[in-house]
């Protein structure tokens, strides 16, 4: 199915619906959309003739506070939940030049339950975008789908831009397959501190990167539309980062 794009939204309800730093578009066929302004989360819910009446959810949202010094690492999260049809697929898309440091995938499993799988070595890397693929996850009973995806930001990246990113998934209905990119999530690149001023030094000695590593994100993942940075505040992502 060809993507509808965010870029358009009705202006009556586009004021309704920014709440908490983030906004929920439901998108049917004649509704016009708009790009949304950057957030630390989006979500999008659509109901197509393919779904049979029936929505699905794809969110995203920037784990902390949004905010990375270059040389640091940033981590997303991307949710897919619906009404009970299968998942083959799960994207992000990734602002241009941040390379991946981690990815993880969180599904429920036949043996084991609901829980993480680290992808890092199997994610299909292409087009500004980690992809996870598989025979089939299921939405039925409040499944949700999630990629946790930890990218490092370049050296050079120039302090005071905003780089926004996307999402995707197929769902196994027909036309139930969607990319959001841009989607309005976004990042913006700070100053250094002082303790990530001498991290190169470090790192040349051989101490290590301070900046990189991907956190536990083991929050609420049966709210596929919510945000889950108030729940971890900011123990995740860039912790040194955020003592600036």
């Amino acid at each position: 199915m060809s993507r509808r794009s965010l870029r358009r939204v009705v202006a009556a309800t586009a004021s309704m619906a920014v709440i908490a730093g983030g906004i929920t578009v439901g998108l049917g066929a004649s509704v016009a959309q708009a790009a949304p302004a950057c957030a630390l989360n989006q979500s999008v819910t659509e109901e197509w003739p393919g779904s049979f009446g029936t929505p699905y959810t794809v969110s995203k949202e920037v784990v902390g506070d949004g905010k990375v010094a270059p040389g640091g690492t940033v981590t997303y999260l991307t949710k897919v939940s619906g009404s009970g049809a299968l998942v083959s697929q799960i994207r992000d898309f990734h602002p241009d030049g941040f390379q991946l440091v981690k990815a993880r995938l969180n599904v429920s499993w036949v043996v084991g339950g609901q829980q993480w799988e680290d992808i890092t070595k199997t994610a299909v890397i292409a087009n500004n975008s980690v992809r996870a693929s598989g025979s089939g996850w299921t939405t039925a009973g409040g499944g949700v789908i999630a990629l946790e995806t930890t990218y490092k930001v370049p050296d050079n990246a120039e302090v005071g831009s905003v780089h926004d990113s996307g999402a995707g998934t197929k769902i196994a209905l027909v036309g139930g397959d969607f990319n959001y990119n841009p989607m309005g999530v976004c990042v913006t690149v700070r100053p250094p501190n002082a303790v990530e001023a001498g991290a190169g030094s470090l790192e040349d000695l051989g101490f290590g990167s301070v900046n990189s590593g991907s956190g536990q994100v083991f929050g609420s993942l049966t709210d596929p539309q919510g945000s889950m940075t108030n729940v971890i505040g900011g123990i995740l992502g860039n912790v040194l980062g955020n003592m600036s």
